[in-house]
């Protein structure tokens, strides 16, 4: 079954530049910056905090290729410095940067966010997403997913980044975790509201991993997942905001079915829900990239000796 494609309506509000939004003013989904011809493609980086200059020169050249306009990467900690060459390279050729700020734990980061920033922001990076899949026990230094703990934590490095200048991503949840995603985003709005925070979401954006798997086309579960998280939304915050896809994807054995899949999920993009901005297969890149955890391997697109055939057959041939 193939869903009904086309964006919904928006109605017509005068904007500003997304950096003349005060603090205690929403920025509508509307002002949030996007790259210049932007077509919502997006893709995740490689599961490493930095590359080898070698490295990125080489996958920047196929992200180029591919039309790729937004890359998700990681960023150890507050840490500064690692990333500079990367972000460089990604904004010297018109796509946007979305940082992960990475820890395995819902814990305050290490180093000066605040820092971060003031470094980063000026060089292009204005998204940063805070914390990783919350919802998933693992990640937890308590053992347990836990809504209320994450929405305080979250809070107070949300301060950090919008004080500075940037734009704070909240949940990045696993649709596998153990607490159910969707009820630990009602639960955090309901945390930060009840902790006098709510007013942080004003600056902020959803980072979603809407894997789909080889589901029915249709299910809301999967791809489309942004209009679940969009109703939950609305029904707390009383707005859309924008949703960014720093994670996803489809694998099979088949190649062909993999590959009509991400067509599918990337064609969609062009008339997408304006509130939903990118959609990102997880990932370009393990261990030809750098990485040297083998868990990734077989979820890249391109490995030592092999390049799956979606990359030829419709990212380089493909233009919006």
């Amino acid at each position: 079954i193939t869903p009904t494609f086309g964006p919904t309506p928006t109605e017509e509000i005068e904007l500003k530049h997304w950096t003349a939004y005060a603090p205690d003013e929403i920025i509508p989904y509307q002002a949030f910056p996007r790259p210049s011809g932007d077509n919502g493609w997006g893709i995740h980086w490689m599961p490493t905090v930095s590359q080898s200059r070698a490295d990125v020169d080489r996958f920047i050249i196929e992200v180029k290729r591919m039309h790729i306009r937004w890359v998700v990467f990681l960023n150890h900690h507050a840490n500064i410095g690692d990333n500079d060459y990367l972000v460089r390279q990604l904004v010297a050729n018109n796509i946007m940067p979305v940082m992960r700020l990475y820890r395995d734990s819902v814990l305050p980061y290490e180093g000066d966010i605040g820092a971060l920033v003031r470094h980063y922001r000026p060089m292009g990076v204005y998204y940063y997403q805070l914390y990783n899949e919350p919802n998933v026990n693992i990640e937890n230094n308590q053992g347990a997913a836990n809504p209320n703990n994450y929405a305080v934590t979250w809070a107070a490095a949300a301060r950090d980044i919008i004080s500075n200048g940037g734009l704070p991503g909240i949940f990045a949840l696993s649709p596998g975790g153990e607490y159910n995603h969707l009820e630990f985003v009602r639960r955090t709005l309901r945390a930060l509201e009840f902790n006098g925070d709510a007013h942080l979401l004003n600056h902020a954006w959803i980072s979603l991993h809407n894997y789909h798997g080889t589901r029915a086309l249709d299910d809301l579960g999967g791809f489309l997942m942004f209009r679940v998280y969009n109703e939950i939304i609305m029904e707390e915050v009383g707005r859309s905001m924008p949703i960014i896809g720093t994670e996803g994807g489809s694998y099979s054995d088949s190649e062909d079915l993999m590959t009509s899949l991400l067509v599918y999920q990337y064609t969609y993009m062009r008339n997408a829900e304006p509130y939903y901005f990118v959609f990102s297969h997880w990932l370009i890149a393990n261990r030809v990239g750098g990485g040297g955890d083998s868990t990734w391997e077989w979820q890249a697109l391109f490995r030592e000796g092999y390049t799956h055939p979606v990359v030829a057959e419709f990212f380089y041939t493909t233009a919006r």
